[in-house]
């Protein structure tokens, strides 16, 4: 429990030597697993209380219906919401670390998947403060806590994008440059696929 623990506070506070530790250490998936859990629960437990916070915003507007009145009925349940935040956070952390392995392998990276998925765990730390954030937004209330909600939120977006790129970058001893090609390469392809796929469309509607 005291490494899980000084893992932890490394990597929110020094990350780069954190993971580099980590590694030498052959920290295991099963306590990657368990910050995973930890991040995705903070992560639902924020959602839900961010979602509370935006209802009350539209409190703020009287007469304004945001979608129809069967809106809230809509919603998702608490338990819905946190069970589909821990599901999909295990499922896009493997797939994400898989993707990401497999392009840093690409341009010459000599990491483990097993290193690679260790350190984009730990990476999704920042997450934990995703309850909190939404604790903020509720006592705020109204059109100040949605707007704290998503400036706040954007912020640990980005922090957790920068733990990618560190954790990319110890996992296959790159420099930080092939680190950040590594991460932004696949969303490159995504978009280049979409643009592609966007002009066969139009090209097969103009057809007479």
């Amino acid at each position: 429990m005291a490494d899980l623990l000084e893992n932890i506070f490394g990597t929110l506070f020094s990350p780069a030597s954190t993971f580099r530790r980590m590694l030498e250490e052959r920290t295991s998936v099963t306590t990657a697993a368990i910050v995973v859990l930890i991040a995705c629960i903070c992560s639902g437990a924020g959602s839900i209380l961010t979602q509370s916070a935006f209802m009350s915003m539209f409190a703020e507007f009287p007469g304004f219906e945001p979608v129809g009145p069967g809106f809230e009925e809509m919603m998702f349940s608490p338990i819905a919401s946190m069970t589909l935040s821990v599901v999909f956070g295990f499922i896009l952390w493997v797939v994400i670390a898989g993707i990401l392995h497999v392009v840093a392998k690409v341009l010459g990276g000599k990491g483990a998947f097993t290193e690679t998925l260790v350190l984009m765990g730990f990476a999704m730390l920042p997450n934990i403060f995703q309850a909190p954030i939404g604790l903020i937004a509720i006592f705020s209330g109204g059109l100040t806590g949605a707007f704290i909600a998503m400036g706040l939120g954007g912020i640990l977006a980005i922090w957790v994008l920068i733990l990618d790129v560190l954790a990319i970058r110890e996992a296959h001893k790159f420099s930080m440059g092939r680190a950040i090609a590594t991460l932004v390469l696949p969303f490159v392809v995504l978009m280049v696929l979409a643009f592609i796929l966007i002009i066969v469309r139009i090209f097969l509607i103009s057809m007479p």
